[in-house]
């Protein structure tokens, strides 16, 4: 196999205090490429072309890249997405073999953070050719670009990488041999060709009506000023003369937490410093905010050190500990035995857990202290993010407290407003300022579970907009005359693949009678038969709840008639639950969780605890079916991408959100993208078995919808 290690270096803009390095940008430019053919050991020659530089007035040819190119069977990068987009944009054809050591090092990692750049993993990987100097770093990072940096020194500094690329690449294949990487040589390829469906749809771009965006960015900036005319009219009532800021997390707690609105002995699981267990403040009437939070730090910092505390895993009295790592040394090698170098938290030394610890302070009560933030020591411990704000309109609800109700409510929604209009409408009208096309950034080595991610330069995070009903949806339109957007989505992904995991009997039943899970889970809620429950409270209360018993959830904290559905939830899906208890066995044993495609997580520190608790729980359980629902989307990804090269359609691969995939699709090809995604989505099972070696049971049901743009959309299938 002939293989070349390729490594591009290009000019960026910097907008704003953001780096956009994207082939779409007409103000960016290759400046040059590199690449040489991997030996034995090592790369023998590295090849260049210059195609840009402030030191270069002439263009080296191309032809023997073009050649070099169409001769590889596989070809190497770190961060391979960057590179194979910018050679596709400059009119190069890609071999038919991608592999990406930056894709490796993630998969290695297994779930615990590292860096995955080339220099922090040639390092890793003790290998020797890197030669990154601290000069051209500082250059970068002073806001020089690869055309303003030296040549002579761009050159040494490329040429570097590509021989350290084509070592790592070595080194990993090594690592891969060991039995307990084995499976990871199962998910590597597919990953590999899932960077090919990503350069395609971020090429592709997305086309965005800026008249339409502007009219949405209209209506929101109007209901926000509404919102905060109302919100300061209440504030005057509950506050009256004292000055309150809207936009100070500080002045909003005060509010929030007055007594007209959320008393603060009512509501224990929003506090954290400055309130003992019954939520009574620890301020004592001879001391001030100022004093009292001098004092308590003072405390904290000698408790955390020496003194006794009471746990709330164990209600035992053991010491705090801070969490080390500790290494012993086997057959000359290093090993991590304890400890997280990730994280520095508090630990209780009788049960390990990682609970509440409540310290003693001289004050009635004592003081409970945050295991993750040790020498947080502050009066205003009182919570105002979106989740607390969920759960306080709820209380509120059940106090029929409507003026807390309205306040909080009122609250909630202009934080969604601000983050809609600077994160979506501002961040869309920063991507297509060049040319009205919105071209997403895709991550695939972010997210432990696989999960892709989205954001970064001048991309805007789409996985994490509102579904459905978002109003922003509606201008994303189709490139072409009367064209169509189409979205097709899986049905109840999670549900299924945790049938699907767990081999449940009334599960795979329930999916094959085609029952509504998220109607069922609103009718044991409501007490209800699922044919009486509501479109409404099937969003509200089912869709919701359905989902937290896949992944350990207890509902602890919820109104006594969602935790009964917790109860029936694993009285009717027996075989969850154990599988489930099968799962924490098994980690508890191996430390290690694995999805059916190869991918693992290791959790070093797993541990029952004496109350029979074990830590990390919850992750445990989500961590493979979340896994391999995204493994299951991105092969779909996969099999639509090869579908459309097949047919050559000229509608183009947009997005994929979650667990669909968006079509910009030409008029005159309907019938076609809807076959095609069909077949690839509902065939996801044949995939799975060809290249895992996974036998599906459950059937993977997809909902098809179109329309003239995102938002306003027709099921068509």
């Amino acid at each position: 196999m002939k293989i070349i290690i390729l490594d591009l270096e290009t000019t960026v803009e910097r907008i704003e205090g953001r780096i956009d390095n994207s082939p779409k940008n007409p103000r960016n430019k290759c400046v040059g490429a590199y690449w040489g053919w991997l030996g034995f050991e090592t790369v023998d020659e590295v090849k260049k072309a210059i195609f840009y530089h402030n030191d270069y007035d002439g263009c080296d040819p191309t032809t023997e890249l073009e050649n070099d190119l169409a001769d590889a069977d596989m070809m190497i990068c770190h961060n391979a997405k960057f590179d194979a987009e910018w050679l596709l944009e400059m009119g190069f054809t890609l071999p038919p073999l991608i592999f990406d050591t930056m894709i490796v090092e993630y998969l290695l990692a297994k779930g615990q953070r590292r860096s995955l750049s080339l220099k922090e993993s040639a390092i890793r990987r003790k290998v020797t050719s890197l030669k990154k100097s601290d000069l051209i770093d500082d250059m970068f990072k002073g806001g020089m670009d690869f055309s303003e940096i030296p040549l002579e020194t761009v050159n040494e500094y490329a040429e570097a990488d590509v021989k350290a690329c084509g070592e790592l690449y070595i080194a990993q294949l090594d690592i891969l041999e060991r039995e307990h990487n084995q499976s990871l040589k199962k998910v590597i390829p597919f990953m590999n060709e899932m960077l090919l469906f990503l350069c395609e749809i971020e090429m592709n771009g997305v086309k965005v009506d800026l008249e339409a965006l502007e009219e949405v960015e209209r209506e929101f900036l109007a209901e926000k000023e509404i919102i905060e005319k109302r919100l300061n009219e209440i504030v005057e009532e509950v506050m009256g003369d004292t000055p309150i800021n809207l936009n100070s997390g500080a002045d909003m707690t005060k509010v929030v937490y007055s007594r007209e609105v959320i008393s603060r002995e009512a509501h224990r699981q929003t506090f954290n410093i400055g309130t003992n267990e019954a939520g009574k403040s620890l301020r004592p009437p001879f001391m001030n905010a100022t004093q009292f939070v001098e004092a308590v730090r003072a405390t904290t910092r000698i408790v955390h050190k020496t003194q006794a505390v009471k746990c709330s895993d164990c209600n035992g009295v053991g010491s705090i500990q801070k969490f080390k790592i500790k290494t012993k040394t086997k057959l000359g090698k290093k090993y991590r035995v304890q400890g997280d170098p990730y994280k520095n938290r508090t630990k209780c030394q009788t049960c390990s857990g990682v609970g509440a610890i409540y310290v003693s302070t001289g004050v009635a009560g004592g003081l409970r202290m945050s295991p993750s933030t040790p020498y947080d020591a502050s009066i205003n411990g009182f919570k105002t993010d979106k989740e607390t704000i969920k759960q306080l309109v709820v209380q509120a609800e059940r106090k029929k407290n409507e003026v807390a109700v309205e306040f909080l409510s009122k609250i909630s929604r202009l934080n969604a407003l601000s983050t809609y209009l600077d994160s979506f409408v501002a961040g869309i009208q920063r991507g297509t300022r060049a040319s009205g096309f919105l071209h997403a950034n895709f991550n695939q080595c972010i997210a432990s579970t696989g999960r892709l991610s989205s954001g970064g330069g001048m991309s805007i995070n789409l996985q994490n907009q509102p579904k459905r009903g978002f109003p922003v949806r509606k201008c994303f339109i189709s490139r072409f005359e009367n064209g169509i957007w189409i979205e097709s989505d899986y049905s109840g992904l999670e549900f299924r693949t945790c049938v699907e995991l767990s081999r449940d009997a009334q599960g795979l039943s329930d999916i094959l009678e085609g029952k509504d899970i998220h109607a069922q889970s609103a009718g044991i809620i409501l007490k209800k038969p699922a044919s009486e429950v509501t479109k409404e409270e099937r969003q509200s209360q089912g869709k919701p709840n359905t989902f937290l018993p896949l992944f350990g959830g207890t509902g602890y904290g919820s109104p006594p008639h969602v935790k009964e559905y917790f109860s029936r939830f694993y009285d009717i899906y027996e075989g969850i639950h154990a599988w489930h208890k099968l799962l924490m066995s098994g980690t508890l044993k191996n430390g290690t969780v694995e999805t059916p495609s190869g991918r693992q997580y290791y959790w070093p520190n797993v541990e029952r605890t004496k109350n029979g608790r074990v830590t990390s729980a919850t992750q445990i359980l989500n961590y493979p079916v979340q896994g391999f629902s995204a493994d299951l989307v991105q092969l779909a990804c996969i099999r639509t991408f090869r579908l459309f090269k097949q047919a050559n359609l000229r509608s183009k691969l947009t997005l994929t959100v979650h667990d669909s995939i968006c079509v910009d699709t030409h008029p005159d090809e309907v019938d076609q993208v809807n076959s095609i995604l069909t077949e690839a989505m509902t065939g996801v099972g044949e995939e799975a078995e060809k290249r895992f070696g996974y036998k599906t049971i459950v059937p993977f049901d997809i909902e098809i919808s179109g329309g003239a743009n995102w938002l306003d959309q027709v099921e068509y299938a």
